[in-house]
């Protein structure tokens, strides 16, 4: 699961939270070069990437770049919106 948490909710957090493992993950400054390789993908109507993305540095000179991929209701089996936006399904949630 991703969240994107704003700095003052970040720090709400770590100030509720014991130390240890998770507040080390919380307090893990961004890649420096994030924004390098978020600007160096190819986007689309289909495919954007936020500036602030995450990452994961692959073994050779590269690295994964989280994007977002728009997928269609028709695509993924699901019926269509009504008109005021409001899809006509309950709940889809995995």
């Amino acid at each position: 699961m991703w969240i994107r948490l704003e700095k003052d909710e970040l720090d709400q957090i770590l100030k509720s939270i014991s130390e240890g493992p998770l507040a080390e993950k919380l307090r893990k400054p961004m890649d420096p070069d994030t924004a390098a390789f978020a600007a160096a993908v190819q986007t689309s109507d289909d495919l954007e990437v936020d500036l602030d993305t995450i990452i994961s540095r692959g073994d050779d000179d590269g690295a994964f770049v989280m994007t977002w991929t728009w997928v269609s209701n028709e695509r993924a089996g699901l019926p269509p919106s009504n008109d005021d936006g409001e899809e006509l399904h309950k709940d889809h949630s995995l």
